[in-house]
C-alpha cells in the first residue's frame, strides 16, 4: 500500500512534469510564430516574405517585371512565395519533432504537413513593340 507522503511525492512529480511540458510547448509555439521566411526570384525581380503560418507579408516587384507575361508573373509569384513558405513551415515542424522526440507530444500536430516548394517557372520576356516604320504613307492610296 501506498503511504499518504508517497502519493503526495508522486503527485508533486507529475505536477512538475506537466508544468515542463507545458512551458516547453509554449516556447515551441512562440518560437514557431515569430519564424518568417523570405524568398527571391533567380533573376531578382519578385521578393515575398513571409510569416510563420504562410501568409504572405511583403512582396517586391522589381521595374521590370513589366516585360513578364502576366500569367508568368502570376506563377513566378506563387513559386516564389512558396519558397519563403518553406523555410518556416520546416523550421516550424523541427520545433514540434523536437517535442515529439522528448516525449512532450505523442503525435505532430495536423496542421503541419511536409513542406512543398515548386520549382520556379521559366522566365520569359514579352518582346519588345515594334515600331511602325515612319518613311511609309500610313493611309493607302488605293480603295479599301
Amino acid at each position: 500500500m501506498t503511504s499518504p507522503r508517497e502519493l503526495a511525492a508522486q503527485g508533486s512529480f507529475l505536477l512538475e512534469k506537466a508544468k515542463r511540458r507545458r512551458d516547453a510547448l509554449e516556447a515551441v509555439q512562440r518560437q514557431s510564430a515569430a519564424e518568417i521566411g523570405e524568398a527571391s526570384s533567380p533573376d531578382g525581380l519578385v521578393r515575398a516574405r513571409v510569416d510563420a503560418g504562410g501568409m504572405l507579408t511583403g512582396l517586391f516587384l522589381a521595374p521590370g517585371v513589366r516585360q513578364l507575361d502576366p500569367r508568368e508573373l502570376a506563377a513566378l509569384i506563387t513559386s516564389v512565395t512558396q519558397q519563403a513558405a518553406a523555410g518556416p513551415r520546416a523550421a516550424v515542424r523541427r520545433n514540434y519533432e523536437q517535442l515529439q522526440n522528448e516525449g512532450v507530444l505523442k503525435q505532430m500536430p495536423s496542421l503541419l504537413p511536409e513542406p512543398v516548394v515548386a520549382p520556379p517557372p521559366p522566365v520569359r520576356r514579352r518582346p519588345a513593340p515594334v515600331e511602325e516604320e515612319q518613311d511609309r504613307p500610313i493611309l493607302r492610296e488605293q480603295g479599301w
